[in-house]
C-alpha cells in the first residue's frame, strides 16, 4: 500500500511543485485581468459621459 507513495516520489514531489506554482501565476494574471477590465470600463464610461460620442449640432 505504501509503495504508491514511496514509487517516483521526488518526481510527484517536483510535479506538485509546478503545479502550485503555475496555479499561483493563473491565479494571479486572472485577478490582473479582471482590474484592467474594470479600469477600462470605468474610463469608458467616465470618458463617454465627458464627451459624448455624437457630434450633431442642434437643429434651428
Amino acid at each position: 500500500m505504501n509503495n504508491w507513495i514511496i514509487n517516483n516520489f521526488w518526481i510527484k514531489i517536483v510535479s506538485l511543485t509546478l503545479a502550485v506554482i503555475t496555479w499561483f501565476y493563473v491565479n494571479e494574471e486572472l485577478i490582473k485581468e479582471k482590474k484592467m477590465v474594470k479600469q477600462l470600463y470605468k474610463s469608458s464610461v467616465i470618458s463617454q459621459i465627458q464627451n459624448p460620442p455624437y457630434n450633431k449640432k442642434p437643429v434651428k
